[in-house]
């Protein structure tokens, strides 16, 4: 066993989950502060990444969800939530999702009183504010997998449906990404380098367009944790109007989570021709039936 897995291991204990992976980022972070005589401000921020994924971790787990697997990062961490036993609930997203920001909003404050009250000097004060606020301002940027594309996502899903909230959020992830990697790209230029902008830009690009790869996969598992979920609490109901032609997968990826829906089958003229109810538009999609026009479900 290396020693990667080992502290993979002791921190996957911590967390409390299965499996916890430290980003290679992270270890050439560490190893590139040894170095050049930063090892002590690269441990600050290893330890405040560590206490906001506690944050994430501790309130999931309180709302009943299980983590599947941790990713710390140098701007902070990806926690991966299973939604198979309690589904996807925007709420329930939002909360973990801020969770995280607020520890570090925390630890500054703590930082502040400690420093008035005289235990810390001006320096650590200085660095503790200053990697704390980075790591919160920085997740809470609006765009998957950051904290703030999980907040956004929570939000839009209810009025836009899944998917495409989550399509939206993987695009201003990419949107900030190029914004990042051309002011590092400017920086350079201006003879200030900031090599950390190019590589934060690049991470957020190809975790986006990973994302946006999988989506559908995403959206599947969505639908099925739907599935399983309808009939086991109170729903608001949400209801779409539809042409006869549309197919059905066009229709469910449109549901939004803690909805209810009723889908209006249209004649040409705009007048009803039936209702389709979403237990049997999912029912339909597991069935291997999603590319047929809705229509078909009415023959």
């Amino acid at each position: 066993m290396t020693a990667l897995e080992r502290l993979e291991r002791v921190v996957g204990r911590w967390f409390g989950v299965s499996r916890v992976r430290v980003h290679p980022l992270f270890v050439a972070l560490l190893v590139a502060a040894y170095f050049v005589g930063m090892l002590k401000q690269a441990l600050l921020l290893f330890m405040f990444v560590f206490l906001h994924e506690c944050g994430h971790a501790v309130v999931a787990k309180r709302l009943g969800y299980e983590i599947e697997e941790v990713s710390l990062l140098p701007f902070g961490g990806v926690a991966q939530l299973s939604y198979v036993r309690l589904g996807f609930s925007p709420k329930s997203e939002a909360m973990v999702a801020i969770a995280g920001p607020a520890v570090n909003l925390l630890c500054a404050l703590l930082a502040l009183v400690l420093y008035t009250a005289g235990v810390i000097d001006g320096r650590i004060y200085g660095e503790i504010i200053g990697l704390n606020g980075w790591i919160a301002v920085f997740n809470l940027l609006p765009g998957l997998p950051l904290d703030g594309g999980r907040i956004y996502r929570a939000v839009r899903s209810r009025e836009k449906g899944y998917e495409p909230a989550t399509e939206e959020a993987y695009r201003m992830s990419i949107a900030l990404s190029a914004v990042l990697m051309f002011a590092g790209v400017a920086a350079l230029f201006a003879g200030r380098p900031h090599i950390g902008m190019v590589v934060l830009g690049l991470f957020l690009f190809v975790t986006a367009w990973r994302g946006r790869r999988d989506l559908r996969l995403e959206t599947m598992r969505f639908l099925d944790a739907k599935r399983r979920d309808v009939g086991s609490t109170m729903l608001r109901t949400r209801a779409l109007a539809v042409s006869a032609a549309i197919p059905i997968r066009d229709v469910v990826v449109r549901f939004s989570p803690d909805r209810y829906h009723i889908v209006y089958i249209l004649h040409e003229d705009g007048t009803v021709a039936s209702l389709v109810e979403e237990p049997e538009l999912l029912d339909a999609v597991f069935e291997g039936r999603w590319l047929e026009p809705i229509a078909s479900l009415r023959l």
